[in-house]
């Protein structure tokens, strides 16, 4: 029951009048605070939501929960504002005091998780470091495929020069072999033994003893 009278009283406007009935507001003074702590809480909103956008699609990301507390904080700061500018007209100066603490509390709880990440974020390698070793590495992977297509097109040359030289080897191979069989084809037409044996794979040929 309490706590039911606690969060009826944060909304209770009794004792206070409207912002625009305490003091004297003129309407560009009204109007200019206004619209500056709407625009403020618009942007206060904006930021956390593209934070919190970028840290659940980048799991990696060093220190999420500090970046869970700059979302808390940031909001919050914008909900004050936002209360601002609501007092004009409807003054819950106990809602705002509330919130007030909250930014607060959530401003050091911010503060104080930073200082222990502090001499681990110093020992992280800075975007230029990074960018360098990157650069490193793509010139060694340049030189390295550089190399790699040069001995590619050393083989592919010692291999052209390999298969021309085969088909010469073969060629000349062929042509004895031809002028063999001319021979014994001769020596049989004369009734004599044929003077060389021709194998089937053109290889290892022998003469025979002369008859």
């Amino acid at each position: 029951m309490s706590y039911l009278v606690l969060a009826t009283s944060l909304f209770d406007t009794s004792d206070f009048p409207e912002r625009w009935h305490c003091g004297h507001w003129t309407e560009f003074h009204g109007w200019t605070h206004i619209i500056s702590d709407l625009a403020t809480f618009g942007a206060y909103t904006a930021i956390p939501c593209v934070l919190a956008y970028f840290i659940i699609k980048r799991r990696d990301i060093p220190f999420p929960r500090i970046f869970w507390l700059f979302c808390a904080f940031i909001f919050a700061c914008g909900t004050v504002h936002l209360i601002e500018a609501v007092i004009f007209w409807w003054p819950v100066y106990r809602l705002s005091a509330l919130v007030k603490a909250i930014t607060a509390i959530v401003s050091w709880a911010t503060v104080l998780a930073m200082i222990p990440i502090i001499p681990t974020a110093l020992s992280l390698p800075g975007l230029a470091k990074i960018n360098e070793r990157l650069e490193d590495e793509i010139a060694e992977r340049a030189r390295t495929e550089e190399a790699l297509q040069q001995r590619a097109d050393a083989l592919e040359k010692l291999t052209s020069e390999l298969e021309r030289f085969s088909r010469v080897a073969v060629g000349r191979e062929q042509r004895i072999v031809d002028l063999k069989r001319e021979v014994n084809a001769m020596a049989a037409e004369l009734g004599r033994a044929a003077p060389y044996t021709i194998s089937e794979g053109f290889e290892d040929d022998h003469q025979t003893d002369d008859s």
